[in-house]
């Protein structure tokens, strides 16, 4: 007995042509053109813009625990840790140990103060020169549209 080819819905470009639209692929594209962008003006510093942000962020909120910066940054551990090799490795960021001896607590050194201090400048010029790009009434609105989406996606 042979069986019948289930029947497929005959699939044409002009049905494919609205997933130009799609959220997703924009997004990294944008995401991909921005951190591109980032990378390139902190190479006098020898930082790629997720590396600033890192730093960044342990700065404001460390010494802390890798998931709950990993939750603060909305990343998963794995991506964080392969975003923290390098930092460890050029001295700086290091593991201090927590309150108990489970915890282990990514903490700045002075080495990645001073790069950060270095970065900052660089990272304000960068995002003014994106800003302006867009524009202020547009900055604002995709902001909030980005921080809304991200929010509500979380809740979803």
């Amino acid at each position: 007995m042979l069986k019948r080819k289930k029947e497929v819905a005959e699939l044409t470009k002009e049905q494919c042509i609205e997933g130009r639209e799609c959220a997703g692929f924009n997004l990294k594209m944008a995401t991909r053109a921005v951190q591109n962008f980032f990378d390139n003006a902190f190479r006098s510093v020898d930082l790629e813009g997720t590396q600033y942000t890192v730093l960044s962020h342990i700065f404001i909120a460390g010494p802390i625990p890798l998931t709950k910066l990993a939750g603060i940054m909305y990343v998963d551990r794995t991506t964080l840790g392969r975003n923290l090799k390098p930092l460890y490795r050029r001295g700086l960021v290091e593991m201090k140990q927590g309150s108990d001896r489970r915890e282990k607590l990514i903490c700045i050194t002075e080495s990645g103060i001073e790069v950060l201090s270095k970065a900052l400048p660089i990272w304000r010029e960068t995002q003014k020169k994106i800003k302006d790009i867009i524009g202020d009434v547009h900055w604002d609105t995709m902001i909030s549209n980005l921080r809304k989406l991200t929010h509500n996606l979380r809740e979803y």
